[in-house]
């Protein structure tokens, strides 16, 4: 319906009447479009009851499925998310018995995408929880037709099946983690998303050919009918793609682009290609309006953009006859036009960029989507077409082979952009490329440039603000505390854990922390000891950031995890040092470390107990963290008089009944106590231990509960502000 609306806009005739009854149709409509978004994230909450659920998969990858409640008829309709690992097909009907979760996030910080709110703009509020009872194959002709091309995919035996059919129908779960990773590694993982590219190269495929059979009947070719009857009729071809791939939000958003596209050439106004951009933009907004805050969107029209703004600038420069030299040299500019347009949202939502991915995708593009893409649809369509499919994995391989070969590094981290540094750097962009027109220079020579170098003086001011300020993160059962020390220096004392799988807490939760923080240089890392909740997630940042100095109680010669990160630090020739019980680190005027524990003289089988004991200390007040010690080192820390008192406690051993004895808690006299815990392990925190901070009247905050937690003080005066007041 959407597109009967384009018809009249692409005539000239109608063209403003219709551009305002567009431009209000779509405040209009997007307003009581986002006004029923709005309403979904305030849903209530599940009964808590449990229920047989007929649901319907709507749309899978390898842990997370996405569902259609079909019944009860009070969630009739609701879209939930389900985590599981077993292989479903979409389209299938699944009986489920359990009950309705609100989503929650798992780890509560600020700088960090939100996947709740993520899922809340796609009208997902809940996960189901239970056990599948029975699964049940989709029986309308689309299923039936998905059933019918993954047979034939699998039957072939060709290499790659998974990825043959993620390229097809949108099926990522059979993809091995190994290849996963290495497209990952190498900034292509994109290419196996059903998207724009895949959709525009289908569309022009099958244009060309329907174009090239058209222009055998010569009455057509005569007339240059042939060109516009063949865009009416390739609009079939990635409407099918669409269905037949999953139908997501960014596959019809592809599909409705190129549908205009088609439309225009159509009506003969191809050459118009901004209008055509902006329009479907539009119309895109108009009934998704909640797209404008998806990376997908953002990234497929930003590049768009600036391919049709620089290339149209550039292309009357090459005047080359060799034709493949000309085409490559085409394509370069288009990659390049693409890198720069999307270059901050990639580093907002991907935090750093891969400058080889540009050599990667002027490999991949070409060898997955150009030539294997037809190669697969084409080996489906044809009754003995199956060595098509065979070849185009052997392409696949090729391609596989060659980007394990070129895999010299992954993300190379850049500071984050915010909001205003976005708009400054594409102002910047364009005032360059328009700058030959005297409005256009003047704006960036009397707005652009002194609002780019106010800005950076006032970041430079903020890197060496007075203040001591110390950012308790939450990273779930684990601790990692970055401190933003007077002058600038930055230090992080440990970083979380780096899970199995794809989860690691330096790359997901803390380098975004850090780069947001425009910080890609650490004077420090400190690790008190080194169990894979404290250490595992400094792997990511010793690899990836600048540190210049790597501090450890260094008795933990045998520990596997310990010997990886000192070989980490040596190959990068970061700087190791050992600090013991007495030492005092002296960094600014009035602003210094005191390490209390590991003593040189004790060494404890329990490598809990020998974690590193910190005071810092600027001006009068103090913060005391005691990464996991135990109730012995604390006794032992009061025998030998060690100065405890501190205005700040880091809660000892994620709030174990082994630590936070009466004695110690009365030695440290903390104004306020700080818990780094998270879900999962049982009897942490302890209810022993919380019990005593309640007796002692310490108020006690939790990143559990209350999420990222900052702390600043001026030497004087201590602020606490949690990111959840709960």
């Amino acid at each position: 319906m959407p597109l009967l609306f384009v018809i009249p806009f692409l005539m000239d005739r109608y063209r403003r009447i219709c551009a305002i009854i567009l431009f209000f149709s779509f405040f209009l409509a997007g307003t009581l479009r986002i006004g029923q978004l709005i309403n979904t994230l305030d849903v209530e909450e599940p009964d808590g009851k449990s229920y047989l659920f007929e649901t319907v998969l709507i749309e899978s990858n390898k842990t997370i499925k996405m569902l259609k409640i079909l019944q009860p008829d009070a969630y009739k309709d609701t879209h939930v998310i389900l985590r599981t690992e077993r292989e479903l097909d979409i389209g299938d009907k699944i009986i489920i018995y359990g009950e309705l979760k609100a989503l929650s996030e798992t780890y509560k910080n600020p700088y960090l995408i939100s996947w709740k709110w993520l899922k809340h703009l796609e009208c997902i509020n809940f996960e189901l929880k239970g056990d599948i009872l029975t699964i049940k194959k989709g029986e309308n002709t689309i299923d039936k037709i998905r059933r019918f091309i993954k047979d034939r995919i699998e039957e072939t035996g060709a290499k790659h099946i998974g990825i043959i059919k993620a390229l097809v129908l949108g099926d990522r779960t059979s993809i091995d983690e190994e290849t996963r990773i290495v497209f990952q590694r190498t900034g292509t993982s994109h290419i196996l998303a059903i998207s724009g590219l895949h959709i525009g190269i289908i569309t022009g495929f099958f244009f060309f050919i329907i174009k090239w059979i058209l222009g055998r009947i010569r009455p057509l070719a005569l007339s240059g009918m042939d060109k516009r009857y063949a865009a009416i009729i390739t609009i079939i071809f990635p409407v099918l793609f669409m269905v037949f791939s999953g139908s997501n939000i960014s596959t019809i958003r592809a599909t409705f682009m190129v549908s205009i596209y088609l439309l225009a050439i159509f009506f003969e106004k191809q050459r118009d290609l901004l209008n055509t951009v902006f329009l479907a933009a539009l119309f895109i907004l108009l009934i998704y309006p909640h797209s404008l805050f998806m990376p997908s969107f953002q990234l497929s029209f930003l590049s768009i953009l600036f391919i049709i703004l620089i290339t149209h600038r550039v292309y009357p420069f090459i005047k080359v006859n060799d034709r493949f030299i000309k085409w490559l040299l085409i394509t370069l500019t288009t990659t390049f036009s693409a890198m720069v347009g999307t270059l901050p949202v990639v580093l907002y939502n991907f935090y750093g960029v891969n400058f080889l991915s540009f050599i990667h995708n002027l490999i991949s593009i070409p060898l997955i989507c150009l030539i294997s893409l037809p190669l697969i649809l084409v080996g489906i369509i044809l009754p003995y077409g199956g060595y098509l499919i065979v070849l185009a994995g052997e392409l696949i391989n090729l391609n596989i082979y060659i980007l394990k070969a070129l895999d010299f590094g992954y993300m190379f981290p850049l500071i984050r952009p915010g909001l205003f540094e976005s708009m400054l750097f594409y102002a910047i962009i364009i005032c360059l490329f328009f700058a030959n027109k005297k409005i256009v220079f003047s704006i960036l020579c009397f707005i652009v440039l002194p609002l780019a170098i106010t800005h950076s003086i006032s970041e430079i001011n903020k890197r060496f603000y007075n203040d001591l300020c110390i950012n308790f993160i939450d990273v779930g059962m684990g601790d990692a505390i970055l401190i933003e020390a007077p002058k600038g220096k930055r230090i992080l004392v440990d970083g979380g854990q780096r899970f199995k799988g794809d989860f690691d807490t330096g790359k997901n939760i803390i380098t975004p922390i850090l780069l947001s923080k425009k910080i890609l240089t650490l004077d420090y890392i400190i690790n008190t000891h080194p169990h894979s909740d404290h250490l595992g997630g400094l792997q990511y940042i010793l690899e990836y950031f600048k540190v210049k100095k790597f501090v450890t109680g260094g008795f933990f010669i045998k520990e596997p995890l310990f010997l990886e990160t000192i070989k980490r630090c040596k190959d990068k020739m970061i700087n190791i040092e050992i600090w013991n019980a007495g030492s005092m680190i002296f960094l600014e005027k009035d602003f210094h470390i005191t390490v209390l524990n590991p003593d040189r003289n004790y060494h404890s089988v329990n490598l809990n107990n020998a974690s590193l004991v910190l005071k810092i200390t600027y001006g009068k007040k103090s913060i005391l963290l005691t990464g996991d010690i135990e109730r012995d080192i604390e006794e032992r820390l009061i025998m030998n008089n060690m100065p405890l008192e501190a205005h700040v406690l880091k809660i000892p051993h994620h709030g174990s009944n082994n630590a936070s004895s009466i004695a110690f808690l009365m030695a440290v006299r903390p104004d306020i106590a700080i818990l780094s815990a998270g879900k999962g392990i049982k009897g942490l925190p302890g209810k022993e231990t919380l019990n005593r901070y309640k007796i002692l009247s310490i108020p006690v905050l939790s990143t559990l509960k209350n999420g990222f937690i900052l702390i600043c003080t001026d030497g004087k005066k201590l602020s606490v502000n949690p990111y959840q007041i709960r």
